[in-house]
């Protein structure tokens, strides 16, 4: 009973997989910011992205000769990140936790984009799937900056009222430069950020215009196809 159960469970999150990771992203997204600033948001921040990490592992689509080192990766990451709630804040933890946090979402955003690539037909899994890749590059984007302001701490301008930048900050700077809003409260100061605010600026509006072009390109492409089968 216990294992047929198990194996229903199994089986659902392996259908809802893609449903599944962009609820993680959303949440490791906005929970933090509704935290104190205190223990609690760092601890709610190290939940949701917990989360996030273990989703993302189910959905990639490594091969099965690889899920054993995915595994362990995601495990080496996991005792990273809750390094320094458990109390244990070394030196260059937080340099190191940020660098393998977008090292690891670029790794699963190329089995994303693969996944888009490969299919057959644009269904509700695609079309999640393009939007769970933006929010997963403003992420790295904010992991990036952040790395950036870790090495640098003069390299960004804040407003008055935020004292100790955190996470969420850095995560508001890189979606507003990837949409090119550029509300002006959190502006780079040096060539290397500066560079980088470019880089996303670019970037968000050349994968907005790109997978827009595709997936009505995959759309018009399997309705021709059907059209086709049906005259047959």
């Amino acid at each position: 009973m216990v294992k047929r159960h198990y194996n229903k469970t199994l089986a659902w999150i392996e259908r809802k997989r893609f449903v599944l990771l962009i609820l993680a992203t959303v949440l490791t997204m906005v929970l933090p910011a509704f935290a104190d600033t205190g223990s609690h948001s760092e601890l709610i921040y190290v939940i949701t992205l917990s989360f996030l990490f273990i989703q993302s592992t189910i959905v990639a689509d490594v091969g099965r000769s690889n899920k054993g080192i995915l595994r362990i990766i995601v495990i080496s990451m996991l005792v990273v990140i809750w390094l320094k709630p458990a109390g244990y804040d070394f030196i260059y933890v937080d340099l190191v936790e940020l660098v393998f946090i977008a090292a690891f979402f670029v790794f699963v955003t190329s089995f994303l984009i693969r996944f888009i690539v490969k299919s057959t037909s644009v269904d509700l899994n695609v079309l999640i799937t393009s939007i769970n890749i933006y929010l997963l590059a403003g992420i790295i984007g904010a992991c990036l900056t952040m790395v950036l302001y870790q090495l640098y701490p003069e390299a960004y301008n804040f407003p008055a009222y935020i004292d100790q930048p955190r996470f969420v900050h850095f995560l508001y700077y890189s979606f507003i430069t990837m949409s090119t809003v550029g509300y002006g409260d959190i502006t780079p100061r040096i060539p290397e950020t500066q560079t980088l605010a470019y880089i996303l600026s670019i970037s968000g509006q050349l994968y907005v215009a790109i997978i827009i072009a595709f997936l009505i390109g995959k759309y018009l492409m399997q309705a021709d196809q059907k059209k086709q089968n049906k005259d047959a």
